[in-house]
């Protein structure tokens, strides 16, 4: 298909999905690698649990030099779908009428990028993923040209705009979760209530306090979403609290966290690491160490991205 004017790649990747007749999207970038997959399998599994609106994986970064050391894609977190997910766009396997129900790939407004992550972020709110850890599906490129290292908002973060564009949905249920009191989680609102409790932490850091009681709220409720876990030590920092409080919420963290997939133990080590730059203290050599034991493990490309790594 061609298009006589610039569409941008929102409403461009839009039209494509429009006049798709198949049952399945796979979104694809056009200077990417896709890597030999079982699709066939994928598209069987989708088939046989309507649960899952997509299924994704995780993509390994590249340039001229080759590997990166980047890694994209990881598992979800309720907490952090509306403002950070981790989820990857590249090479998901997206049911075309979940796509349709959603809008499909409706651009930021004012954003030249980020249309895909939009598009994940309003499906997080009342969608399941499926993640394929096992088998990275992508070898992505970077170059100091592309738009989403180009694109800066002098006067708007397209994160922010995205995390209140979600809050303005449910005002009644987000007005309740400034409050710290939410709804207790059911079936049903367990998406929105963690995904705006995570977006009111994003968007209200400045009220520590606040913000410190939305999260120890959320760990409290979702004990088992990494994503409150990792947030509540960079709330504990801004609030100033003891830093005694904040060895003991990474302690208990990693413990829980331990295991497959090893992203989730990453995240919270790197949010830890990071907060000792911050406070200017010195990183534990354990810490240390154990971040570079999972950084190596969750990088380490398997031999299908050596095998299909440009020359």
């Amino acid at each position: 298909m061609h298009s006589e004017h610039n569409l941008g790649v929102g409403n461009a990747r839009t039209e494509m999905c429009k006049s798709a007749r198949g049952r399945y999207i796979l979104s694809f970038d056009q200077d990417d690698i896709m890597l030999p997959f079982d699709l066939g399998g994928i598209v069987g599994m989708l088939d046989r649990n309507p649960k899952y609106a997509a299924s994704y994986s995780r993509k390994y970064l590249f340039n001229s030099k080759g590997l990166t050391g980047e890694v994209h894609g990881g598992s979800l977190s309720q907490f952090n779908a509306f403002f950070a997910p981790k989820l990857n766009i590249n090479a998901m396997v997206i049911r075309a009428d979940v796509l349709a129900a959603h809008d499909w790939f409706r651009p930021v407004p004012d954003c030249a990028i980020n249309d895909d992550v939009f598009l994940m972020i309003r499906l997080g709110a009342d969608c399941d993923y499926h993640y394929d850890v096992d088998n990275p599906r992508v070898l992505y490129r970077v170059h100091d040209k592309q738009n989403s290292r180009l694109f800066h908002h002098e006067d708007q973060n397209p994160f922010r705009w995205m995390a209140e564009y979600m809050t303005k949905q449910k005002p009644d249920l987000y007005a309740r979760i400034l409050a710290n009191d939410p709804p207790r989680l059911t079936a049903a609102n367990r998406k929105w209530v963690l995904g705006l409790m995570g977006a009111a932490v994003f968007l209200e850091q400045k009220k520590a306090q606040l913000a410190l009681s939305i999260v120890q709220k959320a760990r409290e409720i979702a004990p088992d979403d990494y994503g409150a876990w990792e947030q509540l030590l960079r709330v504990l920092a801004i609030a100033r609290q003891p830093f005694k409080a904040i060895q003991d919420a990474f302690h208990t963290a990693t413990e829980r966290f331990r295991g497959e997939p090893v992203d989730r133990e990453l995240q919270i080590v790197i949010a830890y690491a990071s907060l000792h730059q911050v406070l200017r203290k010195t990183i534990p050599k354990d810490v240390s160490a154990r971040l570079n034991e999972l950084q190596a493990s969750y990088a380490r490309p398997p031999q299908i991205v050596l095998d299909n790594l440009p020359k």
